[in-house]
């Protein structure tokens, strides 16, 4: 997978390489520290009971979930997904309506989710 995740004092950076910048159709996204609520890793599953109509990107169940999804229950909410079949992801959730929230399948998960909330901490 194509994706890097640079945790800064005031931003998280995420890039977004080869097919999989194809599959989530976006390159970069930037999360100013300010708009987040809190990063943590959790099961597959549970953000995807929140996962509504796709509207922009590739869903097939169970194996691949990348670009832009409703939110259920939350009308004018957005979030975006980089996820395969890893059945743990890092979830970073914000206070804003697009996106309220970041799926991302990355295998320093529990370090970036730890990095993320350390700064989330310090801005409290």
């Amino acid at each position: 997978m194509g994706c890097r995740v640079y945790v800064h004092d005031d931003r998280v950076d995420i890039d977004v390489d080869g097919l999989d910048r194809l599959m989530a159709l976006k390159g970069h996204l930037t999360l100013s520290m300010a708009d987040i609520v809190s990063a943590r890793v959790a099961p597959v599953d549970e953000p995807r009971r929140d996962l509504g109509w796709r509207v922009a990107g590739g869903y097939w169940p169970g194996l691949v979930a990348t670009g832009h999804f409703l939110v259920r229950g939350r009308p004018g909410a957005r979030q975006w997904w980089l996820v395969y079949r890893d059945p743990e992801v890092l979830v970073i959730d914000t206070d804003l309506d697009r996106p309220c929230r970041v799926v991302l399948q990355h295998p320093d998960r529990h370090d970036l989710a730890w990095l993320i909330n350390e700064r989330v901490a310090r801005r409290d």
